[in-house]
This record gives C-alpha cells, structure tokens and sequence, in this order.
C-alpha cells in the first residue's frame, strides 16, 4: 500500500499560524504514516520544519506572478497527487485563487479540506468522463481538533548565551501597521525595575521592526538585556519557558510563548481582546483596556503576582 500525500495549507500573520498549531498535531495525527507538506510563507519555515509534524516545508509568497504561479499551483499542488489537502487558511486567497486554478492544473481528483465550525467541509471533485468538467460534492466532516501546543519546538540557540541566569522576558513590538497595539516602552521599563525587584534581569526581544522599542527600553537600563535580533522564531518557546514569567502584546511570539506553556501576562486593545485572547489557560492572564496606554503597571504588576508567588 503506497503511502498517503497530504497537503497543509497555511500562511502568515505568525499569530494566526502558531493559533492553528492544534489543527496541525490533529492532522499528523490522523495520518501517522503519510508524507505531510505544508505551503507556508518564507520566514516560517524554520518554525513549521521545528514542529515536526511536516515531512516537507513549500514555501509560497504573497507576490503572484508567472514564475510563481507555476511553481505553487501547476508543479507544487496541480502536478502532485494529494490524497488530501488541508486548507487551513480557508481564506478568499485560498477559496477564489489557489482552488480554481489547482483545478485547472490538476489531472487528479481533488479532496480539498475548508475549516467550518466543528471541522471541516470537504469539497470533492472529480471527472466521471475526461475532457468533461468537474464534478463537486461537498461533505461536512465533525473533527475535535488537539489542543494548542508549541512546546516540542526547539531552535538552534545561537545567542543563548547571552541569556542571565534568571529572568523575566518582555515582548514590546508587533506586527507594522498596528502600533496601537504597543504598550508605551517607558512601562516595560518600569516593569524592568519591578523585576530588578524580585531578582531578574528582563529580557527584551523583538525584531528590527520593533527595534524603536526594545533601545527605548535597553538604553542605560542595567535591568535589562537587549536580544534584538537574537533569537529565531523557533527559538521562543525555550526562550518563553526558561523565562520566570513572560509579558507580551497581542503580537506572535506572545502567543508562541504561552502555547509553548509558560507563564504569560498578555496585554489587549478592548477591540482585539474578544477575537485574540487567550481563553481558559492557566498560565495565561490576558488584560485589556479600551486603548492600549488604559492599562496601567499596576494592573500588570497584580497580574504577575499571580505567577510569582
């Protein structure tokens, strides 16, 4: 009996990828002997290949053109058998361009996964007579999805080094575009004190994007480590969990860090809270203000009294 060809489907922002990490533990699950690729953007893939439920990493860019076109829809998907295809984007860019045009390319029947409430509704198509066109039927399948988990990431650990002894690690940045999500650097650096407090040195990482941030915080700080740049994505869950205590934006290394498990105060826009925050996750607080400067330190000093007792 050959072995089953199953296809992922999952793009970026990061925080919607590690929220499908669940999803994805089900799916290697349910297929425990399959050859299981996923199409991802580029600066996931370290992270989607340090899961370990892939066997192999396509990498897809948001850019469309020709060459691109080619690659992903004709040889990548249309030019393979796929016994199943998971589309856990489930997006118009998924529904209105990659299925038709994989329907277009392909000379397989086609098994194409969309996420529905309580699952998925698989939409089937086939050729009963070649040339013909397609047929479709659309089945709705019940699935309980597993639990979120990230904790059997691990990265190579580069700069970890230069990590102290005990520490509290701080996540100030997010996604361009929604600098109304950034609790203002000046009270992370007062939570740098309340850490210096009880015996940690705080940890502040962040790409070049939340560079602004993360020197505001660092800048004559001796209470504080700057990790710009220093860790990869993969590398968050060790970094999260070898932290006393984690606080973040609603940003994706935050969610990385309390998927992986530890202990994590999360900081919400009122807007944002509903659809992103964490629920029913005991090593979790997740607090909000209408704006993001309505949540005071004091607020978040109480939640992380709950953790550091």
């Amino acid at each position: 009996m050959s072995k089953e060809n199953i296809l992922v489907i999952k793009h970026g922002a990061l925080g919607d990828f590690v929220m499908q990490s669940g999803r994805m533990r089900t799916i290697r699950a349910r297929h425990p002997g399959a050859h299981i690729a996923i199409i991802t953007e580029a600066f996931l893939k370290g992270l989607a290949e340090a899961m370990g439920f892939f066997d192999e990493v396509i990498v897809d860019s948001r850019g469309y053109n020709m060459a691109t076109w080619w690659r992903v829809i004709v040889k990548e998907i249309g030019g393979r058998k796929w016994d199943a295809i998971y589309d856990l984007q489930s997006s118009n860019r998924t529904l209105c361009r990659y299925y038709p045009l994989v329907l277009t390319a392909t000379r397989h029947a086609l098994k194409w996964g969309r996420l529905a409430k309580g699952g998925l509704t698989w939409r089937t198509s086939s050729r009963k007579i070649p040339f013909l066109p397609w047929f479709f039927r659309n089945v709705h399948e019940a699935i309980t999805w597993a639990p979120k988990d990230l904790s059997m990431c691990h990265g190579d650990h580069a700069h970890f080094d230069l990590l102290p002894e005990k520490y509290a690690l701080l996540i100030p940045g997010c996604s361009a575009g929604n600098e109304q999500k950034r609790w203002p650097p000046e009270r992370f650096v007062e939570l740098t004190r309340f850490f210096a407090e009880k015996g940690l040195k705080s940890v502040v990482m962040g790409t070049k994007a939340e560079a602004k941030e993360i020197n505001a915080i660092c800048e004559g700080n001796p209470n504080a480590v700057n990790f710009l740049g220093q860790s990869s994505i993969a590398d968050i869950p060790d970094l999260a969990n070898g932290a006393a205590v984690v606080v973040g934006n609603d940003t994706g290394p935050s969610h990385i860090a309390h998927i992986a498990g530890a202990k994590t105060v999360m900081l919400f826009t009122a807007y944002d809270f509903g659809r992103a925050a964490p629920k029913n996750k005991p090593n979790v607080i997740s607090l909000k203000g209408e704006k993001i400067t309505d949540i005071p330190v004091e607020d978040v000093r109480a939640a992380l009294a709950t953790f550091m007792v």
